[in-house]
Order: structure tokens, then sequence, then C-alpha cells
């Protein structure tokens, strides 16, 4: 019984040191209450992403419109 532990503890212990360590991301730092309020009665927050939005539409339009011409060729 003391044997068993013992090997248990020592498994453990392996086990635990040679486990590879992941690697550590940074968070992007939250923006604070103020700057959250300020963006809100400005409008900016909706403004970049009607930006946003704006990109992806004439992206996902320019791909549709080089895979019509590929079709038509």
């Amino acid at each position: 019984m003391k044997g068993s532990v013992t090997l248990l503890i020592v498994i453990a212990l392996v086990v635990g040191c040679t486990k590879a360590e992941a690697p550590k991301r940074e968070a992007k730092p939250a923006p604070s209450s103020a700057e959250t309020l300020i963006n809100g009665f400005t409008g900016r927050t909706a403004v970049n992403a009607g930006q946003k939005a704006k990109a992806d539409i004439t992206r996902i339009s320019e791909q549709h419109n080089r895979d019509l011409e590929a079709i038509m060729e």
C-alpha cells in the first residue's frame, strides 16, 4: 500500500513536470467605462460597426463578381 502511494506520487510529479506550458496570450485591455460611455454617446461604436459591415459587403461583392466572371469566361 505504501509503495503504491509512493509510486502514484512519483508518477504525478513526473507527469506534472514534463507537461509543456501553454503559451500565454496578451489580453487586450478593456476600454474604460468613461471611454465606453463617450463612444456610445457620440455614436462612434455604431459608425465603426457600419464601416466594418460596409467593408465586409464590398469584399463579398467583389469575390462574387470575380466568381461570376470566371464562370462566364
